[in-house]
């Protein structure tokens, strides 16, 4: 499975041909599966100055062609343009996911309800060949309500806690029954999709739960700072992950937890509450060679699972324990757990647009003999950055002194944020950061 690449091929039809052939073939031999051109409208990209490199250019001017030969007039296919006039897609096997501009919601009306409908069959099949995939879906951003038939003025919709893609439109393929619940037995029956990123396998059912691959340079950056080489050399930024645990407060698939586990942390605890999203989670360790370990809400509070999976032989020290309930339940469990677990040294909160409901939980999760970092994601305006930033460490400071109160008072911590990580653009003007929040007591025990 070839890792996912961003590329944009604006030079190819700007008289760069050496620079943008030499360029291509790198990219050939690396496996790219996203890509982009340039071109007006599917007819004009079609006909004259398609990217050949382009797999889906490519298969779009052959349906035209089709349509052509059998005498369909231009003026009957409907005009629908590509944002920017880029061509772009996303290849996660065996799924192709095209971008939310590639068909607005009126032009794939008026292709179904058309004459052309028939032939837009062709179309998903021609597409499916090029790209060597079996199914086509036009992706969306995850909304941040959940659908509510009965949302009004005065019963607003709820938020979307479970980041559910219900705005995802599968066009070709069978994508399985949306809105069944997380049953063996559904779990067997849906669709599922995966993709590698930093040597790290991912597994999700694209119909039930997100997966966001602009999170890939911050899977990357925690991979590095707790590797022992970043460690060696006298850095204490993130240090003494030999002998550690971590908690992953928001684990949905894997994103975060996967890195720790990668990077050599002993055991990741994972609260997460959608049952899909456990599923990719336990199926994604699988395909790592991790053993997995769940926990049922109603279970029992140690790590004596109500439900388990064994993806290995039989043991109390699975690398992943996996709790199917709210974070909320966190600080009981770990209290349980301190015997049983190397020191919890590392704390994720990875959710937005602000994770900041989670902070509490993470300071008191964290050994409270050691300290260790949170890392805490927030959306933020560019021109916020500095203000935010003295403010998340104003209150993690605050919540230090209420959870670690004989603590702090005999030994005294010290909470400063050691980094700011400018993750990705959420929307235009609101930037996803992470707070790498320190917590350490001054004297070392």
């Amino acid at each position: 499975m070839p890792t996912i690449f961003e590329v944009d091929y604006m030079d190819s039809l700007n008289g760069h041909a050496e620079a943008t052939k030499a360029r291509d073939t790198v990219l050939e031999r690396i496996g790219i599966v996203n890509q982009s051109c340039i071109g007006a409208s599917l007819g004009s990209c079609g006909r004259r100055n398609a990217n050949e490199q382009n797999h889906l250019a490519s298969a779009v001017r052959e349906w035209l062609d089709l349509l052509n030969s059998k005498g369909v007039a231009e003026s009957d296919i409907p005009s629908f343009t590509l944002d920017k006039c880029r061509w772009t897609y996303t290849v996660y096997s065996p799924m192709l996911l095209l971008p939310p501009t590639f068909l607005s919601k009126q032009s794939l009306r008026e292709l179904l309800a058309g004459p052309l409908s028939p032939e837009l069959l062709e179309l998903w099949r021609i597409i499916c060949r090029k790209l060597k995939v079996t199914h086509i879906a036009i992706n969306k951003p995850i909304p941040a309500k959940a659908p509510n038939a009965s949302a009004s003025e005065g019963n607003p919709a709820e938020p979307n806690t479970l980041r559910s893609p219900t705005d995802l439109t599968p066009v070709y393929g069978d994508f399985g029954e949306a809105n069944l619940p997380p049953t063996e037995e559904n779990f067997q029956r849906a669709f599922w999709v995966s993709t590698v990123q930093n040597d790290i396998i991912q597994v999700w059912p694209p119909l039930y739960t997100m997966f966001s691959r602009g999170n890939i340079g911050e899977k990357a950056r925690l991979l590095k700072l707790l590797s022992p080489a970043s460690t060696s050399g006298g850095n204490s930024f993130l240090s003494q992950s030999s002998g550690s645990s971590a908690v992953d407060l928001y684990a949905g698939i894997g994103y975060f937890a996967f890195s720790y586990v990668k990077a050599g942390l002993d055991r990741v605890l994972c609260w997460e509450l959608n049952g899909w999203s456990i599923e990719g989670l336990r199926r994604g360790a699988k395909k790592n060679g991790w053993t997995t370990k769940t926990v049922l809400e109603d279970g029992p509070g140690d790590d004596t699972p109500s439900t388990t999976d064994q993806t290995g032989n039989e043991s109390a020290n699975e690398r992943l324990l996996i709790f199917n309930e709210s974070n909320r339940n966190a600080a009981k469990r770990v209290q349980n757990l301190r015997s049983k677990i190397p020191p919890i040294r590392h704390v994720n909160c990875g959710y937005l647009p602000s994770s900041s409901g989670s902070w509490d939980v993470a300071v008191q999760v964290l050994d409270p003999l050691q300290g260790g970092w949170i890392h805490a994601h927030e959306n933020v305006g560019p021109q916020d950055m500095e203000q935010r930033r003295n403010h998340v460490v104003e209150i993690f400071r605050d919540l230090v002194c209420q959870c670690h109160k004989a603590d702090f008072e005999a030994h005294g911590f010290h909470v400063k944020c050691q980094h700011v990580e400018r993750v990705k653009t959420y929307a235009p003007g609101v930037t996803h950061v992470v707070f790498d929040i320190a917590i350490l007591p001054n004297t070392p025990r």
